[in-house]
């Protein structure tokens, strides 16, 4: 008896202090017909809907012990106790009972929908058995139908209202169903800016980016994507954010920033960002993405000296020298030489020097400089001239040479012919006479003579 009358009281005695719409009442109000039988026979359809659709836990704790102070009230400490249990017990079996009646009341195919602002939108309720049901929403809202159905359809050519929750419900508010719409919108514009103009953008230093995201819902599901695009076309992604605003439904406006510290590599390249809106496997696929316009970079930095590098070389007296100094730097720098042979505080303003006939003199350190607002970088090439002796002795063997047929000829001219040839005189020359007139044979020749 204790336990019925606790039932009826805390159905009593809470369901005042629960909070319920006019159109909650007049559905009410249509059919008060009994409730259910057994354990809750007296539970009222208004009843069982304000504790059903309550939270469970909060109906525990915000009530039982005022149920058991109205039950206990004069008595012992531990007749209270045991009646806050007893009430516990009572409002669990009541919170599983609600599950069970809500798992085969009704089902909203589809339970939740993605739509986009403007667009139509449908969703039927069932039933297993017939009955009467109907939709309340904002928009496309059906009445209680006269007769039983299994299923009834929702629809609304035009979704615009950014909070509408259609909800199915049979007849006394028994069961109801809610269709969970998400409604979106694509942004007005993505747009990236720098918080403050970099004048110039300098290489190491920190500037803050920002990317503005125009009048997108919902803002929850909003991801933004900063990205650096190079020179050849190369696209790195530098940092994603998403902001947690699930409570926020209308459209809203969103801006992030992110840190950029640029090098000397990203000069002339090109910062965006990319407005991506996620709703999941239920939402248009794949996501839609918004990008911003594009900045173009425009990093200063220092000299750096790319030829002709920091070495030693030799050359050969006489040859000519030719050094070429470049550098890469922004803006272009300009260029000089310290010569070993000039003033050493004497600079020659010219990128690329040249010396001809180059002697031993000439011998020394060639110091390129390179130089533009930012700063300066210098690279120092030692030269060295060599004398090449190779020509030298090539010449003076020629020389012994020539000496050697000089002498060769002269000595066959003047000793060899006058020992081989001998001396002659002219009378030795004529033949002799005999007296038969006959010739005389002289070296092996015969000759007459009259």
């Amino acid at each position: 008896m204790l336990w019925a009358s606790a039932l009826q009281f805390s159905l009593e005695f809470v369901t005042p202090t629960m909070n319920t719409t006019a159109v909650d009442n007049r559905r009410l109000r249509e059919r008060e017909r009994g409730g259910r039988g057994g354990v809750v026979g007296a539970f009222s359809s208004l009843e069982y809907f304000h504790f059903c659709k309550a939270e469970p836990a909060h109906f525990f704790f915000s009530s039982s012990n005022r149920i058991a102070e109205y039950f206990t009230e004069g008595r012992s400490l531990l007749v209270r106790w045991k009646m806050e249990i007893l009430i516990g017990l009572l409002i669990s079996s009541l919170s599983l009972y609600c599950d069970f009646t809500d798992a085969e009341c009704l089902v909203v195919s589809p339970a939740s929908l993605v739509v986009k602002y403007g667009d139509p939108a449908s969703s039927n309720c069932s039933s297993d058995t017939p009955v009467e049901m109907g939709w309340e929403a904002t928009q496309g809202g059906v009445g209680l139908t006269d007769n039983k159905v299994k299923i009834l359809n929702w629809k609304a050519d035009g979704v615009t209202d950014w909070d509408n929750n259609p909800t199915c419900f049979t007849d006394g508010g028994l069961c109801q169903k809610q269709l969970n719409i998400t409604v979106y919108k694509l942004p007005d514009s993505v747009s990236i800016s720098y918080r403050k103009y970099p004048d110039p953008m300098v290489e190491g230093h920190q500037y803050l980016l920002q990317c503005l995201v125009q009048n997108i819902a919902p803002i929850g599901r909003l991801r933004v994507t900063f990205y650096k695009v190079s020179a050849t076309g190369e696209q790195t992604e530098l940092d994603t954010q998403q902001k947690s605003k699930d409570n926020i439904k209308t459209p809203e406006n969103g801006t992030y920033t992110l840190d950029f510290t640029p090098g000397r590599d990203d000069d002339g390249a090109q910062l965006l960002c990319s407005a991506m809106l996620d709703l999941g496997p239920e939402g248009p696929q794949p996501p839609p993405v918004m990008d911003s316009n594009r900045l173009n970079t425009n990093v200063h930095y220092k000299p750096q000296i790319t030829s002709p590098g920091c070495f030693s070389m030799s050359i050969t007296e006489g040859d000519t020298l030719s050094l070429n100094c470049s550098a890469n730097g922004n803006p272009a720098p300009s260029y000089g030489w310290l010569l070993p042979q000039a003033d050493p505080n004497t600079m020659e303003e010219r990128s690329v020097v040249t010396i001809t006939n180059m002697a031993k003199s000439h011998s020394g350190n060639y110091t390129c400089i390179a130089i533009n607002p930012l700063g300066k970088s210098t690279c120092t090439v030692n030269v060295e001239v060599t004398v090449d002796y190779l020509p030298i002795i090539a010449g003076l063997a020629a020389a012994v040479v020539v000496i050697l047929l000089v002498v060769s000829c002269f000595t066959y001219s003047s000793y060899y012919k006058h020992r081989r040839m001998g001396h002659y005189q002219l009378k030795d020359m004529l033949p002799r006479r005999h007296k038969n007139k006959h010739v005389v044979q002289h070296n092996g020749m015969d000759q007459s003579f009259m």
